[in-house]
């Protein structure tokens, strides 16, 4: 079971995607993805509560990326998918960049009198 809901605005197209993109729910995805109400404006598609994704729910993913939609997810195994299937990170919703340096811990007094 998929439920797909649109959000128009003005020139962003976004599809909501909750459940599992599989089997019959591909198809009903393709079409709205290349319904003519979507021509011309950027596409995003929310996959932050998608639980799975077979075979041609991925095929489905990368041709749609490959058409400049932007893939948005969450959690270890939908972040893992778009990874693979753009080679970058994807947008998770958060304005917060990832930390990739860490400071130095501070020492505490009990260490720095050891020394």
């Amino acid at each position: 079971m998929l439920r797909v809901t649109v959000h128009e605005d003005g020139t962003l197209y976004r599809l909501e995607l909750a459940g599992k993109l599989g089997g019959p729910w591909v198809a009903e995805t393709e079409h709205v993805w290349r319904s003519s109400s979507c021509a011309n404006k950027q596409i995003e598609v929310d996959m932050r509560q998608v639980t799975g994704v077979d075979e041609a729910g991925c095929k489905l993913l990368s041709a749609m990326h490959q058409a400049g939609a932007r893939l948005i997810a969450e959690g270890v195994a939908m972040t893992a998918l778009v990874e693979e299937i753009t080679g970058t990170q994807p947008f998770n919703g958060a304005e917060q960049p990832r930390r990739t340096k860490f400071a130095p811990r501070p020492k505490s007094p009990d260490q720095e009198n050891s020394e």
